[in-house]
């Protein structure tokens, strides 16, 4: 009997949860933003500006949705009077038309003050992602310190492209072996405008992917809430499911597939000379009984990814 990992019925709409506009420090308008987004394929755009909810309906139509949320952070200064240590999330409003402002300042860190926000913006109805943890400095333990926190970007396109770092993998890794459950989160951050005027080099790498009935702005967030989504930087997953011990995954050409399980040892793998898995079927009895849950990966021959949600047994 299958048990779907995503939906077995859908659509797939390609969005970004995480976008500034020049309502706080990013490049263009909310207009500009969308129909950027919308000639790359995009349904939908969170406009997620520092410390203002601004609900953007009169950019919504029948091809795209504006999603409603906003980014809150928090920072400590050294001895010297200088930013120290921040931690960032996101909250996506599960209602349009939310409304929150904050002080111009970034907030005073403490896990404390993270966690009692984390809490106001759940009862508040929206759904939190704790972002770029690499670029912010955190460690494991902080990550493991947030509570009621729902998504974890694995990839931020600035952290990535512009500054260097590395995806933010390890973090959700290391949440989901202690039994956190988190969706994976792709998404660009994006901010400055390109040497041309355009978009800058972090634009329309990271996203995710969310599989639902149709194209309304319930929908989306409920997909997200209800984990029918998968973050990528490239490579689409088209069907996922269980049968018994078989995995079977559909997806776009890609070189690799791994299957994770709770620890490093447990790992299932298939590989190919060259992008053309779309189609497999995978034996993961080896893992069936050593792990809780499991989350496939994809990979392309370009060094793309794909996260699939997690899967609780």
């Amino acid at each position: 009997m299958r048990t779907y990992i995503l939906p077995e019925s859908g659509n797939l709409y390609k969005v970004n949860l995480h976008t500034h506009s020049t309502l706080s420090d990013g490049a263009f308008a909310p207009e500009e933003l969308k129909a950027y987004y919308k000639a790359h394929g995009y349904s939908a755009v969170a406009f997620t500006d520092h410390r203002k909810c601004v609900p953007h309906p009169e950019l919504t139509d029948d091809q795209f949705i504006a999603l409603t949320g906003i980014e809150l952070d928090f920072s400590s200064k050294d001895e010297a009077g200088v930013w120290a240590h921040t931690t960032h999330f996101c909250g996506l409003a599960k209602d349009p038309m939310a409304r929150l402002e904050y002080p111009n300042d970034p907030l005073p860190l403490s896990y404390l003050n993270v966690n009692t926000e984390i809490a106001k913006l759940n009862d508040a109805g929206f759904i939190t992602t704790v972002n770029h943890p690499a670029w912010s400095d955190m460690s494991t333990e902080d990550v493991l310190s947030l509570h009621g926190m729902r998504c974890i970007e694995v990839f931020n396109s600035v952290a990535v492209v512009i500054d260097n770092y590395s995806d933010d993998s390890s973090y959700f890794e290391h949440f989901t072996r202690a039994g956190g459950r988190a969706l994976p989160v792709a998404a660009d951050d994006c901010h400055v405008k390109g040497t041309d005027g355009g978009p800058g080099p972090e634009y329309f790498r990271g996203f995710n992917v969310v599989k639902a009935p149709e194209l309304s702005y319930d929908a989306l967030v409920q997909g997200i809430e209800n984990g029918a989504s998968f973050a990528s930087t490239g490579p689409m997953f088209k069907n996922l499911w269980l049968d018994g011990n078989i995995l079977h995954v559909e997806c776009s050409p890609v070189s690799r597939i791994f299957v994770h399980g709770h620890r490093y040892s447990q790992l299932t793998r298939v590989r190919e000379d060259g992008d053309c898995i779309t189609e497999r079927d995978i034996d993961i009895s080896k893992l069936c009984g050593k792990t809780s849950y499991i989350w496939v990966q994809l990979c392309d021959s370009q060094g793309r990814k794909a996260w699939a949600p997690p899967y609780w047994f």
